[in-house]
């Protein structure tokens, strides 16, 4: 008896899955195939994303795939880290001497070996990978088959990092899976909810060219793209309030804010940084400590900035909606030189800040010393 499995997080399922699924099923052609969303995946922190959600995604996404596919909530079952030698010995259990089929991307197909005892896996099935376009054959040991064609470069990640940033369900999504995504807020949808909410139109169209301008410099400094997607879309949160405001609400919430006082009485404006930051954490659950110091930073900037914390100062500065004609000379020197591109945003800010007769923050001055002893 064959027996195709098909396990993932599917957060959420995207056309790559149901692609590779249709053609291990026409290549394969199994007596029964289980479909297996994670519970919590040993190779990733636990899904936000509820697993009766993820599951309702998956059977709205592969259910015109065949007749003999199983939904199999086992791993919800197990209540924990489920391995994927486990899910075999399962599938040995259930069936009398199955055929067993792992199916697996091509990512996946390069790191088998080092999952759990892969030599119960290896022994007991064969796995079944899709190919991408450029990839050259694993010289892998274990059973393994390839199946024909190429399959196209989508993961789950690059999807909600796309929500996130855009506040839209990207096509790469089955349109059968979108209706299930608005009518619950996922990955971000009540972020965008809440910045339309209280942002002005234009600064929330600047908040998601940010996000978007720093998902592409994620890609070249090696940043995790949500990471910095999540860092853009929430930057200016706290921008929608007047300067008393944002006074009353560092003071009301104890925010640290170094030189408080001088900034207070010159330029309260500035505060948008630390409380846009507090709000992540607080309002919108941001765990992440780079992500958090990278919002606090993004005006001023610091002396131990991170690269988050760059990729964002130059995003800002920089994003597509800026009109300024230096915005397209840093952003360009920023896909060649992040650290060159810090230096000229940094001082385009001190410029603009001396043209305007504004006062000169400590915190921007301390910055531009320190970049120009870094240069020497």
């Amino acid at each position: 008896m064959k027996v195709l499995v098909f396990g993932g997080s599917f957060d959420p399922v995207h056309k790559g899955h149901v692609a590779l699924f249709r053609r291990a099923m026409k290549t394969i052609c199994p007596d029964v195939a289980h479909i297996v969303p994670a519970y919590h995946s040993p190779f990733k922190a636990k899904s936000p994303t509820p697993f009766r959600l993820r599951m309702k995604m998956v059977k709205l996404a592969f259910k015109n795939c065949g007749n003999n596919i199983i939904f199999d909530d086992y791993e919800l079952q197990q209540g924990g880290k489920t391995y994927t030698y486990q899910l075999v010995q399962y599938l040995q259990k259930r069936y009398l001497n199955p055929e067993i089929y792992l199916l697996v991307g091509t990512d996946c197909l390069n790191d088998v070996h080092n999952w759990k005892n892969p030599e119960i896996i290896f022994k007991n099935s064969v796995v079944v990978a899709g190919k991408r376009k450029g990839y050259h054959e694993n010289p892998a040991s274990f059973n393994h088959i390839f199946l024909p064609g190429f399959f196209p470069k989508l993961s789950s990640s690059r999807v909600r990092a796309h929500i996130l940033a855009s506040g839209d369900i990207p096509n790469t999504v089955p349109a059968s899976i979108a209706p299930t995504i608005r009518q619950n807020k996922l990955y971000g949808l009540d972020v965008h909810d809440w910045l339309k909410a209280h942002l002005k139109t234009n600064r929330y169209l600047h908040s998601k060219n940010v996000a978007e301008m720093a998902a592409v410099f994620s890609d070249i400094y090696d940043v995790n793209v949500e990471t910095a997607v999540r860092a853009g879309i929430l930057h200016d949160a706290g921008k929608g309030f007047s300067g008393p405001e944002l006074i009353s609400f560092c003071q009301k919430h104890k925010i640290k804010v170094p030189f408080f006082e001088d900034i207070c009485q010159q330029e309260p404006s500035l505060l948008h940084s630390f409380v846009s930051a507090w709000l992540a954490k607080h309002v919108f659950g941001v765990k992440d400590k780079n992500v958090q110091a990278a919002i606090a930073e993004h005006t001023l900037g610091s002396l131990h900035m991170s690269t988050l914390s760059k990729i964002l100062f130059v995003a800002d500065i920089s994003s597509k909606d800026r009109k300024y004609k230096d915005a397209f000379l840093i952003r360009n020197l920023a896909l060649q030189d992040l650290d060159k591109a810090l230096l000229y945003a940094a001082n385009r800010k001190l410029l603009f800040t001396i043209d305007s007769q504004k006062w000169l923050c400590p915190l921007g001055i301390d910055l531009w010393n320190h970049l120009i002893k870094q240069e020497k």
